[in-house]
């Protein structure tokens, strides 16, 4: 009897640890599936942030970014530095997802047994700056409306998988030796 109970005892922690793998897979999902709708976004913000700080750099200093930042160095002046770093901090978070971004795409270009099929989906839906219905993909994929959508779904999945199962947990592990160097 206690082997049987054992049994259905571990069988329902077996169905929750599922349970939480589907649930984190999801979330990944999602998250990276948001991530493929800002990127354009981000991307205009990157761009036009610059340019604003730029602008009102020149407005207020009468200088361009560079040489404001020469002259705080030179002279040790400190107008309004806490909000330009604060910005050029945003701007720099911006690119690093970015790049990330970009290095997923490049990974899932490469990735076997789709020949490239995944990276065109995601690049056509999300990241080229030319927009592209869905019979534009459809027709480029030369397959039905129903294949494209599952395909869909399994090209974030995997860009999923490649973002948060590889190289998010190998930056963390960077961050985290970079910290170890600095103790």
């Amino acid at each position: 009897m206690d082997l049987f109970l054992n049994e259905i005892n571990s069988s329902k922690q077996k169905q929750l640890q599922i349970g939480k793998s589907n649930q984190v897979v999801a979330k990944h999902y999602h998250n990276t599936k948001l991530l493929l709708k800002l990127y354009n976004k981000v991307l205009w913000r990157i761009n036009n942030n610059f340019k604003v700080i730029e602008d009102e750099c020149i407005y207020s200093t009468g200088k361009k970014v560079d040489e404001l930042v020469n002259h705080l160095l030179d002279k040790e002046m400190f107008v309004s530095e806490a909000r330009l770093e604060s910005r050029l901090q945003s701007i720099k978070d911006s690119r690093e997802i970015i790049k990330l971004i970009d290095k997923a795409l490049i990974m899932l270009k490469s990735y076997p047994d789709n020949e490239e099929r995944y990276y065109w989906i995601i690049f056509k839906s999300y990241i080229s700056t030319e927009k592209y219905t869905e019979n534009d993909i459809i027709d480029f994929l030369c397959c039905s409306r129903a294949t494209y959508f599952r395909e869909k779904k399994k090209a974030i999945a995997t860009l999923s998988t490649i973002l948060w199962g590889y190289l998010i947990p190998g930056l963390s592990n960077e961050i985290n030796n970079i910290d170890l160097i600095h103790s």
